[in-house]
């Protein structure tokens, strides 16, 4: 099995490289509002029909044609995100897309260790640096698809999209083994417990979030106080640039403190679950934190700082490469039923208890065994490990911790 994967490259400040980023951005930038079309945005192959002509002669030709492509997905996405464009949009960020492939058109990785790019000076060589933690993958890779330079902090940075040959997923348990087998992983993300497992030996497996979501808390309510500020600032026509600064600066230590944190649990589940483990997960239809959507401010707060989509972004990651099964199975009453009898207990914050049979136990705990249960009982029944959705209300009424 093929997967995609990024690494990072360290690159020499270059200025013909520099002026590269700046027409690439210049092109989006002018092929922003044809392809919004007023509220219709045009696909790749209508813009490059319309626009192709104006811009052609500032990028060469392939480079020409992958802005086109980069800004009608733009577009696209926001509209299959259920977010349709309002008005143009800004390309304020000095970034290009240079393809590589097999016939290195505008970039290639030479065997000195130098990287053949086109500027707008002509074709160059430059040297650069992978990071030693990525050197290994990059030497692994079966391909290299393409190049992404980005102009950060005054820095060039380079992103490269690898292809690697991961291990194919091991058959699922078959229906009469599904019963016995310890390779199926229950895994339960909630909001202070971030991750809590448990495999068919019983193992557990108990990652706290609280740390992380006390510390996001509080960036939260500094960001409050200053976009508070600012308001005012605004108010009095005293705009102030340092403000903007601070808040940008903590709105980016939070998403990297996120970042890390989700990758690193990913990690850890993907090192302690047995080799060929089926990695069991809720099928949660949370709406998104928007006002109209759900209602509670302070609701809307959590849900958006909850990393439970990241933390199952980077789990199926590392499934890809250790050659793991990731399945859903439907929500419903996980949190609520008892993983020893199967009737519906009482949970209180931390703590499940069932009143038929006097069995207690952690309720994410608990949570994790129904959900590692409901797909074991679906093998054992012939039917798709993957259950129908539970209703958007049983969904929406899980509790977050």
């Amino acid at each position: 099995m093929q997967v995609q994967r990024t690494i990072p490259l360290l690159l020499p400040a270059d200025e013909d490289l520099r002026r590269t980023l700046a027409v690439f951005q210049a092109v989006q930038q002018q092929l922003s509002a044809p392809c919004f079309n007023e509220g219709r945005p045009l696909s790749a192959v209508a813009l490059q029909r319309a626009c192709y002509h104006e811009v052609k002669g500032q990028l060469n030709a392939q480079m020409t044609c992958t802005a086109i492509r980069l800004v009608a997905a733009a577009y696209q996405s926001a509209s299959s995100h259920r977010r349709p464009p309002q008005r143009p949009f800004q390309f304020r960020r000095r970034r290009a897309l240079f393809l590589i492939g097999q016939r290195g058109r505008d970039a290639r990785l030479c065997p000195d260790g130098t990287l053949s790019i086109w500027t707008v000076a002509g074709r160059k060589r430059l040297p650069y640096r992978v990071p030693e933690a990525f050197q290994q993958r990059l030497a692994q890779a079966k391909t290299i698809d393409s190049l992404t330079v980005l102009e950060r902090d005054g820095q060039l940075i380079g992103r490269l999209t690898i292809t690697l040959e991961g291990p194919d997923p091991q058959p699922l348990p078959g229906a009469d083994e599904a019963a016995r087998s310890s390779q199926i992983v229950g895994i339960d993300l909630n909001e202070t417990n971030a991750l809590v497992a448990v495999d068919g030996q019983e193992r557990v497996l108990f990652v706290s979030g609280k740390a992380v979501k006390v510390r996001n808390r509080r960036t939260a309510k500094t960001r409050a106080r200053l976009q508070r500020k600012l308001a005012a600032r605004k108010a009095q026509h005293r705009d102030t640039r340092s403000v903007r600064r601070v808040l940008k600066r903590l709105g980016r230590q939070q998403r990297h403190r996120t970042q890390t944190f989700a990758q690193t649990v990913a990690k850890r589940l993907a090192e302690w679950v047995p080799a060929g483990a089926v990695l069991v997960f809720e099928r949660l239809q949370v709406p998104p934190p928007e006002h109209g959507q759900i209602r509670g401010k302070a609701l809307r707060r959590r849900l958006a700082l909850w990393q439970r989509g990241l933390i199952r972004r980077w789990v199926e990651q590392q499934a890809q490469e250790r050659g793991l099964h990731v399945v859903d199975v439907n929500p419903a009453y996980t949190s609520q039923i008892c993983s020893r009898c199967g009737q519906r207990g009482n949970r209180r914050r931390h703590a499940f208890t069932c009143p038929h049979c006097g069995f207690q136990e952690h309720a994410d705990i608990n949570a994790a065994r129904n959900i590692r249960d409901r797909c074991t009982v679906l093998r054992g029944s012939g039917l798709l490990s993957t259950s129908p959705e539970a209703r958007a209300d049983e969904a929406a009424g899980k509790p977050l911790a």
